[in-house]
């Protein structure tokens, strides 16, 4: 079998030159490079990745665990299919820098990612990457702090590990600013828990739109309608009673703004059994752009997205600098990506 040391005999040329042929090196000179790649092809050589990993030192392999393909969650945005995106938009990015991507899930159980990364750190990994099938406070895996690592869609709880995470807070604001500038003065809120990280943001985010537009704000119109590990049936009994409270208001809301389009889709449910029209009766605006439920349902709802594909590239992108040795600004070890309202026909002027 053809060796590099095969072409450096070839090409006439040290082995140190053909390896940097191999990782296209700048400081070959043109001719010299010319030599070398038709030594390579006379001879048929490909380089194997033992071969090229004993010459360079690296593997070009970057690990990835994530807690969401294989999650059995039966709430829909807890199954995996947002992080497909995230993990997509990461892959462009190794992709393109010519290193190999190797994914493994936990399954939903956040302990097997310990077990997970001293496996991939056997194989030599020059990164990892982490992505949480939704955003949360984790305890990232004790060796990430000996590899190059970042967090995608969740925080470390010690902040020592840097993140790409959607800016929540900025999402609740716009949700908020998108009915008032339409004229509402009276919105509903039907939240996540606010103890889940993207919960309690999107909430901040819309109190101070309110606040920022001189908008009073009517606590009674702000009613959590979400358990953490609640099942469709508790939840669609939370939402039930939450909408027939502010429902009984004196002044009832001309909007209702959801913690999620999950919840927008059961609130369509329910505003329909009670006879009331979207959005003629009432607007709604939902949370994530999750195109399976915003674009299906009639009238198609109106979103703030969660730009996930973005999100990944970033995180993508930041481990690669970490790979590159680039240094930080500890100012950026966590950075927010923040999404646009994406108009369906849910909201009317009011």
């Amino acid at each position: 079998m053809t060796t590099i040391y095969d072409v450096a005999k070839e090409a006439k040329v040290s082995i140190k030159t053909v390896s940097r042929v191999m990782n296209e090196e700048h400081k070959v000179k043109p001719n010299t490079k010319k030599i070398v790649l038709e030594a390579m092809k006379v001879l048929d050589y490909s380089p194997s990745f033992a071969a090229r990993t004993m010459v360079t030192q690296k593997t070009g392999l970057i690990g990835l665990i994530t807690s969401a393909i294989t999650s059995s969650s039966k709430i829909p945005e807890l199954a995996g299919l947002p992080a497909i995106d995230l993990v997509k938009g990461i892959q462009s990015v190794i992709e393109a820098s010519g290193k190999t991507l190797m994914i493994a899930d936990t399954g939903g159980v956040i302990k097997h990612a310990e077990k997970l990364t001293q496996t991939f750190r056997e194989h030599r990994v020059e990164g990892m990457i982490y992505v949480s099938d939704f955003s949360q406070s984790i305890i990232a895996p004790s060796s990430f702090s000996y590899i190059p690592s970042v967090l995608v869609n969740c925080l470390d709880s010690t902040k020592k590990i840097p993140a790409v995470v959607p800016d929540d807070e900025i999402g609740g604001f716009k949700m908020a600013e998108a009915l008032i500038r339409k004229g509402h003065r009276h919105i509903g809120f039907l939240s996540l828990p606010t103890e889940r990280l993207g919960g309690g943001d999107r909430q901040n985010g819309f109190r101070r739109a309110h606040n920022k537009f001189g908008i009073p704000l009517n606590e009674e119109l702000i009613i959590p309608c979400s358990q953490e590990g609640a099942n469709f049936d508790t939840e669609n009994k939370l939402m039930t009673e939450a909408l027939s409270k502010i429902l009984s208001l004196e002044n009832k809301p001309t909007a209702i703004c959801c913690g999620n389009d999950r919840m927008a889709m059961n609130l369509y449910k329910l505003l329909n059994q009670l006879g009331i029209s979207i959005p003629e009766d009432i607007s709604v605006i939902g949370f994530d752009n999750y195109t399976m439920i915003s674009e299906l349902l009639e009238p198609g709802l109106t979103t703030v997205e969660l730009p996930y594909a973005e999100i990944g590239k970033n995180g993508g992108q930041k481990l690669l600098k970490f790979i590159r040795d680039e240094k930080v600004n500890p100012g950026s070890m966590v950075e927010n990506i923040s999404g646009n309202v994406v108009w369906r026909n849910s909201v009317k002027n009011n």
